[in-house]
């Protein structure tokens, strides 16, 4: 199922799909490793809709929901050739 990175629950884990966003916000997420493949889990959330932290890569990165929300997630399986 694909869902946008800011409705994965904590514990969660998903594959990435595609980056949207604007040219500057999406090459910065790419920057960051949010690439197509590429593993991430939700990890803790702030209080009050406030950041929340993404394990990607083996480094955890906290994100607003909106910069996550141009993130889209498979939470199914993938074809194990695109993970990293």
């Amino acid at each position: 199922m694909r869902i946008p990175m800011s409705r994965l629950k904590i514990g969660m884990t998903g594959w990435v799909v595609g980056v949207g966003g604007t040219d500057p916000l999406r090459r910065r997420l790419l920057d960051l490793g949010f690439t197509a493949g590429a593993r991430v889990s939700a990890i803790r959330r702030g209080p009050l809709g406030g950041p929340t932290a993404f394990l990607i890569r083996g480094t955890m990165l906290a994100l607003r929901s909106r910069d996550s929300l141009t993130i889209t997630i498979d939470t199914g399986e993938m074809d194990r050739a695109t993970r990293t």
